[in-house]
């Protein structure tokens, strides 16, 4: 349709119009959970303003060829200098996605900029963010006593910052060295957001022999898939595709370019892919995914093995380098190996195994997680061990059976996907002989996380075989073929899902995955291409873009009365030992106080087996573990198992000596406690929130 300029202004007002108001009303049914009578007073017209602005400014430049086409050229010509413009402006103004405003206890004037915080996430916000705000306290020392008030190791388990060479394999830590928290978390974030989605499109272009419009329809339903968006700051899944994805694309430059300097670039950053990527010490998707990454670099090396030319300079670049990372990780286990042996042996999660026991439902729920950011009511599981890549199933079988069998397209990479998919499926489905699983390592791989890798694989499938597919005639039987399949995949998601769904969701799914499939098998075109992208852009908006914040600053947590006065008496006693109930845990480790109630990524047994010297309770307290403490004076001290990384204590005051602990923080009055052995002063109060100084007699 050719459209005179007045058109087009007029055609982009009114779409804007439109879509501003849709997107503004989306997000907030998102603030308010869908609660209907908290609408409009949430609803924001200088949101709306700002949407119709930026609206109508993209429309524009739709509804213009020749304009949309210099934009584009623009952006992927300076894609590189554009990304760290966004992330130095994120940076400058504190900009992130964490759920910190979870932690805002102490009534803290903060208002989001878009978004809610997720309660859910508390492994991100309670968790990680804490323990990276203690890391400022300790000097980022490799080890801190901070943390469980006991010397513990904060590279391997949980990704920390340190100032120590180890710290290149956390390239995106590194701002905490020198930002303040709030910067740092902003780095923290934006960076990976931004290198991922890169790293994503590189590899969408290899995948699609730089199919642009693929790729970055590849690049999207990577980063804004609800599995990256769910857990995008903990478990290290963004490094790992970042890293596994970065070192496909390195082997490919390094084979195809002759300039040496590029060549040894390229070897030094693939030592912190490698580097990174081990260091995660995630093995449930460590493992699949280096199954995957592997297999994508074996194609690319056959793929370039004619033409890569190569001489002894080459062998120097590849030995030095391999010299090179073995000494960093030799380093690494030099300083990590007894807690990597401490893990390998605890109860949870080091005593766990896994073989076979997959379940169906988990295909299909790409197709509910749509609705996962707007409301949880009645979802038969939390959303984020729900959360999975969107691929679209069947439609990848189907797509790449009509490339390879009916279309008759000679493709190496895509049979070994397709080969890796049905190996995955056995093992995510059948139980396997113990020789197998454990040569495998199938045995370190948790079922759920298993079936994450296998949507990716499913993902890597539909994108490749979209590269290769060609015109399929009878387009008339394709989209009433895509209107069955809609309703055959929804209704298969209803058995599960079905108390979760309402009627709207189930029709509004049918409508859209009826479009979604079509524009699939449609995308031999370049219309169909860009009517997949569509399609993938606004799930992706649902489903992911929505699930985490747009927030900024770290005052909830920093900057209260109650943190000044935990930091001024850790300023007065630096050595002194805390614990906390009833408050977040973790909260009082940003200021640098030593808990012993905080998280405990893995087991100090020592300590615990001052109070508990038979190891009654070892089984219990082996573990990785958060913990809620009770004080009492009756009985002796307990360990309750409440849940695989929940540990009730009921503790005995008078072993509070024995831990030699200094100070408590809850809301509860300890003074009734008080005897001959042990006096609880209470030094401060704020709000129902106390401070107990501990003094033994």
């Amino acid at each position: 349709m050719n459209l005179n300029n007045n058109q087009k202004y007029l055609f982009s007002f009114v779409t804007a119009l439109l879509i501003s108001f849709f997107v503004e009303a989306y997000l907030t049914a998102v603030t308010c959970s869908l609660n209907i009578n908290d609408f409009f007073p949430l609803f924001s017209f200088k949101k709306l303003i700002v949407l119709f602005i930026l609206s109508f400014i993209l429309f524009r430049i739709l509804y213009d060829n020749e304009l949309r086409q210099k934009v584009l050229d623009f952006i992927y010509k300076y894609r590189y200098y554009l990304s760290v413009l966004i992330i130095a402006v994120c940076v400058i103004f504190q900009i992130h996605g964490s759920s910190i405003n979870e932690l805002n206890i102490f009534g803290i004037n903060h208002n989001l900029i878009a978004g809610i915080s997720r309660s859910i996430r508390s492994d991100e916000y309670l968790v990680n963010t804490m323990f990276a705000f203690s890391q400022y306290h300790n000097g980022f020392g490799y080890f801190s006593d901070i943390v469980r008030a006991a010397p513990t190791d904060m590279f391997i388990i949980y990704g920390q910052t340190v100032l120590d060479i180890a710290v290149i394999f956390r390239p995106f830590n590194i701002g905490y060295l020198f930002l303040n928290q709030g910067m740092g978390l902003s780095f923290f974030w934006v960076s990976r957001f931004v290198v991922l989605t890169l790293v994503s499109f590189e590899m969408g272009m290899l995948l699609t022999n730089k199919n642009k419009i693929l790729s970055l329809s590849y690049a999207i339903l990577v980063i804004l898939s609800p599995l990256v968006q769910w857990w995008f700051a903990i478990n290290g899944l963004v490094e790992q595709l970042i890293f596994g994805q970065l070192g496909v694309v390195l082997i490919n430059f390094y084979m195809n370019t002759i300039d040496y300097r590029k060549r040894i670039l390229s070897a030094l950053l693939m030592i912190i892919c490698i580097g990174g990527f081990l260091v995660v010490f995630y093995p449930s998707w460590q493992i699949p995914f280096a199954y995957v990454f592997i297999l994508l670099a074996i194609w690319i090396f056959l793929k370039n093995r004619n033409n890569f030319s190569y001489d002894k300079k080459d062998l120097l670049i590849i030995f030095t380098s391999l010299i090179i990372l073995g000494l960093l990780m030799l380093h690494i286990l030099n300083n990590s190996l007894d807690t990597i042996k401490i893990i390998m042996n605890t109860a949870y999660p080091g005593g766990e195994r896994f073989n076979g026991a997959g379940e169906w439902e988990y295909f299909f729920n790409y197709l509910a997680s749509i609705f996962f950011p707007l409301t949880d009511v009645n979802l038969p599981i939390n959303a984020v061990e729900h959360s999975v890549f969107i691929d679209f199933f069947p439609v990848p079988i189907i797509i790449s059976i009509i490339v390879l069998v009916i279309q008759k397209t000679k493709d190496k990479l895509l049979l070994g996907l397709l080969a890796l998919y049905l190996i995955f499926i056995i093992f995510y489905f059948i139980p396997l002989p113990d020789p197998i699983i454990s040569l495998t390592l199938r045995d370190h791989m948790k079922t759920t996380r298993l079936f994450d890798v296998i949507s990716f694989i499913s993902l890597l499938i539909l994108i490749r075989s979209l590269a290769s597919l060609k015109e399929i005639k009878a387009k008339k039987l394709l989209i009433i073929a895509s209107a069955i399949l809609s309703v055959i995949v929804v209704y298969l998601s209803t058995l599960y899902y079905h108390n979760y769904y309402h009627l709207w969701m189930i029709i509004a799914l049918v409508i859209i995955y009826a479009i979604t499939f079509s524009s699939i098998f449609t995308a031999h075109s370049e219309k169909g291409k860009i009517i997949f992208l569509i399609c993938v852009i606004f799930i992706s908006f649902t489903a992911g873009a929505l699930v985490n914040p747009i927030d900024h600053g770290t005052d909830v947590v920093l900057e209260n009365d109650y943190s000044h006065e935990v930091e001024s008496i850790v300023h007065q006693d630096p050595n002194g030992k805390w614990i906390v109930s009833e408050l977040r845990t973790n909260y009082i480790i940003a200021t640098g106080a030593k808990t012993i109630s905080s998280v405990n990524v893995y087991p100090d047994l020592d300590k615990w087996h001052v109070i508990d010297p038979n190891g009654q309770y070892e089984d219990v307290y082996n573990r990785y573990a958060h913990f809620i403490v009770d004080f009492q004076n009756e009985t002796n001290t307990t360990f309750n198992l409440v849940s695989a990384d929940l540990i009730h204590i009921n503790m005995n005051v008078n072993d509070l000596e024995k831990l030699n602990v200094s100070y408590i923080s809850t809301p509860k009055d300890l003074e009734q406690f008080s005897n001959g052995n042990i006096t609880f002063e209470k030094i401060y109060e704020k709000d129902s929130y106390k401070i107990y100084h501990l003094k033994y007699n």
